[in-house]
């Protein structure tokens, strides 16, 4: 059985602009700056919504037809 799940991406993107609002405001920082990860900095977080962000774009690309090449340009 063959399945094509790459609307996901669209629950990523919604997440991904809610994040991006929640960041801007600075809305519940806060609570992370109790942990000792986030003291400094929200690097942890921001490098999460990235990830995030690489995995929307590679759901993107899987729609194509040259999927099968995607990525490899950048090497």
């Amino acid at each position: 059985m063959m399945a094509n799940h790459t609307n996901i991406s669209s629950l990523f993107e919604r997440t991904c602009r809610q994040y991006d609002k929640l960041r801007k405001r600075e809305a519940f920082l806060e609570q992370f700056r109790k942990e000792d990860i986030f003291k400094d900095n929200f690097d942890e977080l921001d490098n999460s919504r990235e990830i995030v962000q690489q995995l929307i774009d590679e759901y993107h690309a899987a729609t194509r037809p040259d999927y099968i090449s995607w990525g490899t340009q950048d090497k």
